[in-house]
């Protein structure tokens, strides 16, 4: 596509090759890097998604599936901030639909995250979309369990506590580091508007991962603080 062309050219005149590297070596080689930093990407993914016509929920899908076949992490990265930017144009047929493909396509925390916080979560504010959800948290995929229990993360006052809970239960002995660290962001994040309900909830399972427990306990500690 000429529009990923654009892109690739955007990025290499802004990109230090000297960090690409590094920035490879911290996301343990799951993808090369051009070097280009997260702050720089994005102001460049702006510019170049204002040019590039997206009308439907069809065309936004169909470049974020053509960003993902790029091999550098830029353009992985760009997949999910593209589809934010036109986040108006898509309903809960892209998370029950679409979103898990695209969540799994060269998949590490950081384009997991990245999916949850700024496509999932504000679709499932959005949409009823919890029997996804579910279907994400019994999956067996550590990713897809990831998202299930981080798609509220942020919300502040308005989490569905019991739901986050819920989705944390299945996973609470599971010792996989990047499930159990969800668990405890969650509960972290929860604990300071719903301290009592996360006090309980940490309390009553004391099989709780440590890397969960400690998370959670980070949070009520700064409220004791």
């Amino acid at each position: 596509m000429d529009a990923i062309n654009q892109l690739r050219h955007a990025f290499t005149t802004v990109a230090v090759p000297a960090d690409a590297a590094p920035m490879a070596e911290y996301m343990k080689h799951v993808a090369p890097f051009l070097g280009v930093k997260t702050d720089v990407r994005r102001r460049m993914v702006r510019q170049w998604c204002a040019q590039v016509p997206l009308a439907c929920a069809d065309d936004v899908i169909t470049l974020a599936h053509h960003l993902l076949a790029e091999p550098e992490r830029e353009f992985h990265y760009a997949a999910a901030d593209v589809t934010a930017s036109r986040i108006k144009l898509l309903d809960a047929s892209f998370v029950e639909r679409h979103a898990e493909h695209l969540l799994l396509k060269h998949p590490w925390w950081d384009t997991v995250d990245l999916w949850g916080s700024d496509v999932i979560n504000p679709l499932c504010v959005r949409n009823n979309c919890t029997a996804t959800m579910w279907r994400w948290n019994a999956s067996g995929n550590r990713w897809l369990i990831r998202a299930s229990i981080q798609h509220q993360r942020g919300r502040k006052r308005d989490y569905d506590v019991e739901l986050i809970l819920a989705l944390c239960t299945p996973h609470i002995t599971d010792g996989e580091f990047f499930v159990a660290k969800a668990i405890g962001w969650a509960l972290r994040d929860m604990a300071k508007y719903q301290p009592v309900r996360v006090r309980q909830f940490v309390d009553a399972h004391p099989q709780l991962s440590a890397v969960a427990r400690r998370e959670a306990l980070r949070g009520l500690d700064r409220l004791d603080s």
